[in-house]
């Protein structure tokens, strides 16, 4: 074979990989627009008492008392349950019924009903709080408003790190029209249903504090974010496996990409 033959060969070799490796990517990827998160904390600062906000929107979390110590991804914040809190300064989350998904990692220091994210005063319909279902030794991923809630069965007391994801569907009006996903697996669904008209004006974002009930955080909480959509199963898994700053393409000075990140889909 001559040169020139074997160069074109291994040129057209190339073209066909190279051609290859692109169908597979965009056929095994999934887009997350940057638009649609509301916050998103990494908690990779490793120090102070302010929490950067990835998201264009720049809501810092003011960190009361948590202390900084390795987490899924880099560091994570270590709640004392007792008194630990961050809130997220001047936002008071989403309202009405419009969708919604809060994720994150958590790993428990003791079985107890920890505050992990909320907003909303305590009065029917209009408090939402993500929380802890206290259920003898275990507890359980709950969302709730006053006089209502859903919980699913999946221990996430065990002292091992859980992700988890509570997802409000475009469409819905009710509690228990939440799915509710542990380590990307979803939950089935317990408690009594109760219309929303979630109040996104009277109560900033807390992530650790009781508020009206139950009580403080008790454990490692990394990775947790806040979007304006109803993400679907893959795009909860793809978070949970590769990481928020992947998901959302954060560049390492932990500021989102021009483009919407690409994340593996499963």
């Amino acid at each position: 074979m001559s040169v020139r033959s074997w160069s074109e060969s291994v040129l057209i070799g190339l073209i066909v990989i190279t051609f290859g490796l692109l169908v597979v990517s965009n056929s095994y990827s999934a887009v997350l627009d940057p638009k649609t998160v509301e916050v998103a904390y990494l908690f990779d600062e490793g120090k102070g008492t302010v929490a950067k906000d990835i998201s264009e929107n720049g809501r810092d979390g003011d960190i009361s008392g948590a202390k900084y110590v390795e987490g899924v991804f880099g560091t994570c914040l270590d709640y004392d349950g007792n008194d630990d809190n961050l809130v997220v300064t001047g936002y008071a989350g989403i309202g009405g019924t419009d969708p919604r998904t809060t994720v994150f990692w958590f790993k428990a220091g003791d079985t107890r009903e920890h505050s992990w994210v909320k907003w909303g005063p305590n009065l029917t319909g209009e408090k939402y709080y993500v929380r802890a279902h206290l259920r003898g030794a275990e507890c359980n991923l709950r969302i709730e408003v006053a006089g209502g809630q859903n919980f699913g069965a999946d221990n996430v007391c065990d002292e091992e790190w859980h992700h988890m994801a509570v997802v409000f569907p475009k469409g819905s009006d009710a509690v228990k029209d939440h799915d509710l996903y542990v380590d990307g697996e979803l939950q089935s669904k317990e408690g009594n249903d109760q219309a929303m008209d979630t109040n996104a004006k009277d109560q900033e974002v807390n992530m650790g504090d009781f508020l009206a009930h139950h009580q403080f955080m008790f454990g490692l909480f990394d990775e947790v974010a806040i979007f304006n959509v109803d993400l679907s199963e893959d795009q909860i898994k793809a978070i949970m496996d590769n990481g928020l700053q992947a998901a959302l393409g954060v560049d390492p000075q932990g500021k989102l990409a021009t483009s919407w990140g690409m994340i593996k889909k499963y």
